[in-house]
């Protein structure tokens, strides 16, 4: 096994750790067949990422903290050894970098090397342009994003343009409104959402354990057990339990599709005492037993019965 790969890799997975901790969901590690350990990881943290990036409370607090957002369509113009010439303003939010550091500058020093080497491929190969390729831009202290980008040259000159929609961050973190809802009301409803998004992250951070009680959870989060049952479905228009159960279901869906874990680990690993009780759960959530889900995990060799 490489072993600098596998440190690159680790690296990779702290980057996109820090990201998620600035609460950037938009992210993803590539997948690779290098280390089957490290690969489970990369697919579990992927799926964090994807779980919290559809989260969205209809009511009360959104947490836009890092979040990307399509803005407008942004272009580069490189000359024949791609030194960056020219650029839309969009470009420097975009990649964190200023117009002086930008200008001269090589793209080599802004995207992958594969995307590069891609890149590179298209344009020796003239007759293909213009061409939509997709190329993963590296942002300054951020994960590489990947954005389809359009390559073209102008006529009776030697510039290669790159066109592409940038995303850009956001960093506000601000409630939603309430209407003509007076001060105090507005108050106590922003201080329920609060509360309940913090229940909504405590579940999610716990599917991996039997749900606490509703006693329990409203002792625990300060209130009454009547406040957090109907809080949480004013908000989310379903029931705790209902949601946790959904919740460790979807979650188990995506690790039996993409990893090699065996069944009998999955059903443990998202809170469920034993399999039958599990396959049980499996089956009216989706339709059929998790054993006929099919599994692409290359290599994969364990399977449990129903």
């Amino acid at each position: 096994m490489n072993k600098t790969y596998n440190e690159e890799r680790i690296v990779t997975i702290h980057q996109m750790l820090f990201e998620m901790a600035r609460g950037n969901f938009n992210t993803r590690i590539p997948l690779s067949s290098n280390d089957e350990q490290l690969e489970t990881l990369v697919v579990l943290i992927n799926m964090v990422a994807e779980e919290m990036q559809e989260s969205v409370f209809q009511i009360g607090y959104i947490n836009t903290h890092k979040t990307l957002q399509v803005t407008a369509l942004s272009t580069f113009v490189l000359d024949s050894s791609f030194l960056i010439k020219s650029f839309t303003p969009e470009v420097t939010s975009f990649l964190g970098h200023s117009e002086s550091e930008l200008i001269n500058l090589s793209l080599a020093d802004i995207i992958t090397t594969a995307s590069f080497e891609q890149l590179q491929e298209v344009v020796d190969a003239n007759s293909t342009l213009p061409t939509t390729i997709t190329l993963d831009f590296t942002p300054k202290e951020h994960l590489p994003i990947s954005v389809a980008s359009n390559i073209v040259r102008l006529v009776n000159g030697s510039e290669i343009i790159i066109n592409l929609v940038t995303p850009a961050r956001q960093d506000t973190y601000s409630p939603l409104l309430y209407g003509n809802e007076n001060e105090k009301h507005n108050k106590t409803r922003k201080a329920d959402a609060l509360l309940i998004q913090k229940l909504y992250d405590y579940i999610l951070a716990h599917l991996e354990e039997p749900l606490l009680s509703l006693k329990v959870l409203s002792s625990k989060f300060g209130t009454n057990e009547h406040k957090l049952k109907d809080g949480f479905r004013h908000f989310f228009k379903t029931s705790i339990y209902q949601f946790y159960n959904q919740e460790r279901l979807k979650r188990a869906f995506f690790m039996i599709e993409h990893t090699g874990i065996p069944l009998k680990n999955i059903s443990v690993m998202n809170g469920f005492n034993n399999y039958p009780n599990f396959s049980k759960s499996f089956k009216k959530q989706f339709g059929f037993s998790p054993n006929e889900l099919k599994r692409n995990e290359v290599g994969f060799i364990s399977s449990v019965e129903d």
